[in-house]
């Protein structure tokens, strides 16, 4: 049979792209071991930094993606980055062993009743301390009533995102999330979330 074009091209790549999926997988496992020794040492530490680093993903993306702004806001950045590290990080760290310790288990019903304490008492609180912090590292009154009257304003889409975001993430979290690896899989999944509450904080902290 004749090659195609298409078969010799692929049979061309087929090698090289191997080879890169090996290696990707190869510095995967590197990278997991890794957090893994570091999480054992200093699980606090660990879990503040990744939240720091998302939350400055999260508004990274925002603005390139999302606003396309022409020029950046490193300082907002650099906010977003505080607050993730030093509120959001400390919280979710305590607060997933609060749940574990009350609600202890790992059977679909656990994580159900988890979920429903988490969007039903934790975010409701948690969402505007967010927002209110955010506008508290900016460092000026002006900023503060900003934040507080947008957040009248538009707590209930705030607070409807995070559930939307939230709920089955964090179902699959209590239920089959080890939990030495739950603040970090927050994490990834706060990259939507972080990109769409800066897009909506950063209005207010900002305007």
């Amino acid at each position: 049979r004749r090659s195609k074009p298409n078969d010799r091209a692929g049979g061309r790549c087929q090698g090289p792209c191997l080879r890169l999926l090996s290696y990707m997988a190869v510095a995967a496992r590197r990278v997991v071991g890794v957090y893994d020794r570091l999480l054992g040492s200093a699980p606090l530490r660990v879990k503040s930094a990744s939240s720091a680093l998302i939350a400055g993903f999260g508004d990274n993306l925002c603005q390139n993606a999302v606003e396309q702004r022409e020029s950046y806001d490193f300082a907002r950045t650099a906010r977003f980055m505080l607050v993730g590290g030093v509120l959001v990080g400390p919280t979710l760290h305590a607060w997933y062993e609060v749940l574990a310790t009350r609600i202890p288990g790992a059977t679909a019903m656990a994580a159900a009743k988890r979920v429903a304490l988490d969007q039903g008492v934790f975010a409701p609180v948690f969402v505007p301390v967010f927002t209110m912090s955010l506008a508290a590292v900016e460092g000026s009154q002006a900023a503060l009533h900003d934040a507080a009257t947008r957040l009248r304003k538009d707590y209930v889409d705030l607070l409807s995102g995070n559930i939307a975001i939230w709920t089955p993430a964090m179902f699959i979290s209590f239920w089959r999330v080890p939990p030495s690896y739950r603040v970090l899989f927050a994490n990834i999944v706060g990259i939507a979330w972080n990109t769409y509450a800066s897009w909506v904080i950063g209005k207010r902290v900002t305007a």
